[in-house]
């Protein structure tokens, strides 16, 4: 099926509502891995028990969504234009409409879609069926919004649950760079310099010319120092935010920074503060070591790191640690 920026398809939803969605734009892939074009999608403000005709006006305007955590954030994406992964002809289709004075304005750029139309737009996976089910859930929003919260609070806590349980097993490390060669690599940052990132990047530089293999594995061996210095003990050893048995405050996030500052002070001081939780930096962080693996990665294939670590390394993974 050859699809052009205009067309319009109708897409079947829930409680036997009809949804639609237009092609926006057509475009060259941002990544030589992905086969064939990108195509960007709006899903349309129409909502209704009846299929849309041609000429209906909620067709002109792209779905601006409003709940949970949306503001304001239009319902457009990118997908693969490739029938084997997203195949048009399986929807309905409505017909082709001029595209709008909007539409004409949208960038065809790649982004996370968090920060409005100047952020770009997220690439998403496969089509579903019910593709432009936003266009219900909004309906929900506005029409049934109590019932919709508690239904998704029930669903959350049923994901909460099974995350929980999924933490609960026992994470091992999958193949780690050479413990030798992975302290080089820390070694290689420079304190001389005042900013944080550039004090990377001699430790950038060093790992970029390692092999693809070996980047991976030092993320999986950073990964794993970092899981096993997140204990009780500690979180409890870090100057004022320190974690208590009461309702003080404590930051997840900052007790990873910390563990990072640990690690990025060399071989010595984090065997050190293994022995001894009272080691444990004093309100000190370095938060730009995470990325490090990424960074380099990136700059030796350019494109982005896809790697999942064998250990968890945010706060409360280690649960043996925190008994």
């Amino acid at each position: 099926m050859i699809v052009k920026e205009g067309d319009i398809f109708i897409t079947e939803l829930e409680r036997a509502f009809f949804g639609a969605f237009k092609v926006i734009k057509i475009g060259k892939s941002f990544f030589e891995e992905i086969d064939g074009d990108l195509i960007m999608l709006g899903v349309l403000n129409y909502m209704d028990k009846k299929k849309p005709e041609l000429d209906d006006e909620r067709l002109n305007q792209v779905l601006c969504c409003d709940r949970f955590f949306f503001s304001n954030q239009y319902s457009i994406n990118f997908y693969t234009n490739n029938p084997k992964y997203n195949d048009l002809s399986k929807f309905e289709y409505l017909g082709n409409k001029p595209m709008t004075t909007f539409e004409k304005s949208i960038n065809f750029k790649l982004g996370d879609g968090r920060s409005g139309l100047k952020g770009g737009f997220p690439l998403v996976g496969l089509m579903e069926s019910d593709f432009g089910k936003t266009a219900f859930l909004e309906w929900r929003w506005i029409n049934e919004k109590e019932e919709f919260r508690k239904e998704v609070e029930i669903e959350n806590e049923k994901a909460r649950v099974a995350r929980e349980e999924y933490r609960k097993r026992s994470m091992k490390p999958k193949k780690m760079l050479d413990d030798n060669l992975f302290w080089e690599v820390i070694e290689k940052i420079d304190w001389t310099e005042e900013g944080d990132q550039e004090r990377m990047k001699p430790a950038i530089e060093f790992l970029s010319k390692k092999k693809v293999s070996e980047i991976k594995q030092f993320k999986e061996n950073l990964s794993y120092k970092l899981y096993i210095l997140d204990t009780k003990k500690n979180a409890q050893n870090i100057g004022e935010y320190s974690y208590k048995e009461d309702d003080s405050y404590f930051s997840v996030d900052n007790f990873l920074y910390v563990r990072c500052c640990v690690i990025a002070n060399g071989k010595e001081y984090f065997k050190s503060v293994l022995k001894n939780p009272k080691e444990m930096p004093k309100d000190g962080d370095f938060e730009p070591l995470l990325y490090i693996a990424e960074e380099a990665y990136e700059k030796r294939m350019n494109r982005e790191l896809e790697y999942e670590t064998g250990c968890d390394y945010e706060t409360f993974s280690n649960i043996k640690g925190w008994k």
